[in-house]
């Protein structure tokens, strides 16, 4: 009873090879023992992104399954596929919950036989409102595989396959940064030619807790809104927080009313130490336009030789109040002027005051329009002296008429003279002999 079970395992050993040398069917299908596509997936080198960035994501698709085992019968056709190899492979990329933008369409990657890999990249993009951590961007291959195969006939090969699919979640992560908003801006009488400041309130909006932070303003472009004193330190600038930042700027002499645009950013220490400066935010800086303005009368008639009182009227046609304004009108040859200055006072926009000048015309002037300059002395809100443009004043000088005549001439008021004195002889005279008499 010991001896025959101890021979069995060759009994069986020769049985079996016994089956092997007996002739298949004529339609024996191959019998493979074993094999099919294990699909994994990973990110080739850096995974890690700023918010408001473009990336090329290079992911790489590797095949781990084992080559199969397969059972070929004895004059039979071995086939050419192997149920370990993942087909057409169709590669797909999500973004998920993520704040990634994936701007490549899935695509195909091939034919990945086992112990293999591919590699497939997806253009993304990192939206600008990012909040700094680790996400995940699902991964979709779908592929086929080799179930079986049958031989039909003595040179016919039939394939079966089946469809396969796998999900990978890939890993990646946004960098904190400090992102700012601007929550205000407030300007302060802010005029073309003119220096003031703005106030701006911002937020960190970002994920990261700036250490050292300063508030920078920066000119945009071409805009006529120019720094002068264009930094504000903030200190510790945390996610939430808000912060109110004062700078000093310059207004181009052509800027019209209008809003105009300012960049500011936020320059901090990470938490590497390093110096990082943020996204730079467009703001609207308001500008109120140019300070003008206008006078009445605008044209005055002088007699050469002659002196004239002028009254002029100045409207302040601009947008803010002028303070401490004193006029002036400038006389230049033929001209003199023993009072050429006049008190205004404060003026409010659209109010006006009487300036009075007093003006002479040297007797040898050319009989003509002239135009001479007046001015605006003034202080700004933040007590600036300033000087208005130029305003013309048309000062005519004419001939003298009637009496004016006489009275320019002093051959004729020699004689004047000469007369009344005669005049005054005779009648003195007639009467010193009224009384003899």
């Amino acid at each position: 009873m010991t001896t025959k079970f101890r021979h069995r395992p060759l009994v069986t050993l020769v049985i079996c090879a016994a089956l092997l040398l007996v002739p298949a069917p004529a339609l024996a299908g191959v019998e493979y023992l074993g094999g099919e596509p294990v699909i994994t997936a990973s990110i080739q080198g850096q995974n890690e992104f700023l918010p408001g960035s473009d990336a090329l994501l290079v992911v790489e698709i590797e095949n781990r399954g084992i080559p199969d085992f397969k059972l070929i019968p004895q004059e039979r056709i071995a086939p050419d596929d192997q149920p370990s190899t993942a087909r057409l492979v169709r590669v797909g990329l999500e973004a998920g919950d993520s704040p990634f933008l994936v701007q490549t369409d899935p695509q195909m990657a091939g034919d990945i036989p086992a112990n293999s890999r591919v590699e497939v990249p997806f253009q993304v993009k990192v939206l600008q409102n990012a909040t700094g951590g680790t996400y995940t961007l699902p991964l979709t291959l779908q592929y086929s595989s080799l179930s079986f195969a049958e031989q039909r006939g003595t040179g016919t090969m039939a394939y079966v396959y089946k469809e396969g699919q796998a999900r990978v979640p890939l890993q990646v992560r946004v960098t904190p940064r400090v992102r700012i908003a601007v929550v205000d801006v407030q300007a302060e009488e802010l005029t073309a030619g003119n220096e003031g400041y703005i106030a701006v309130t911002l937020r960190n909006e970002g994920s990261l807790a700036g250490n050292e932070c300063t508030a920078r303003i920066l000119r945009h472009q071409e805009s006529p809104v120019v720094p002068v004193s264009g930094s504000a330190y903030i200190g510790m600038y945390g996610p939430g927080s808000e912060v109110q930042g004062r700078f000093k700027v310059r207004i181009d002499e052509g800027a019209q009313a209008a809003s105009y645009p300012l960049d500011i950013v936020v320059e901090y220490l990470d938490p590497n130490g390093d110096s990082v400066i943020s996204e730079p935010v467009v703001i609207g800086v308001p500008v109120q336009g140019a300070i003008e303005f206008e006078i009445t009368p605008e044209e005055f008639a002088i007699p050469r030789g002659g002196t004239g009182e002028i009254d002029i009227t100045f409207r302040n046609i601009g947008p803010v109040t002028i303070r401490s304004a004193q006029a002036r009108i400038v006389a230049i040859d033929p001209f003199t002027s023993t009072r050429d200055t006049a008190s205004l006072g404060d003026l409010a926009p659209n109010e006006e005051a009487l300036a009075h000048f007093t003006l002479s015309v040297d007797k040898t002037a050319t009989v003509k329009e002239y135009g001479l300059d007046s001015e605006v002395r003034y202080r700004d809100a933040l007590d600036n002296r300033l000087i208005s443009d130029p305003v013309k004043v048309r000062v005519r000088v004419v001939e003298r008429t009637g009496p004016d005549i006489i009275l320019a001439n002093p051959v004729y008021l020699s004689v004047i003279v000469v007369i009344l004195i005669g005049v005054g002889y005779y009648f003195h005279t007639r009467r010193k002999k009224a009384r003899s008499e």
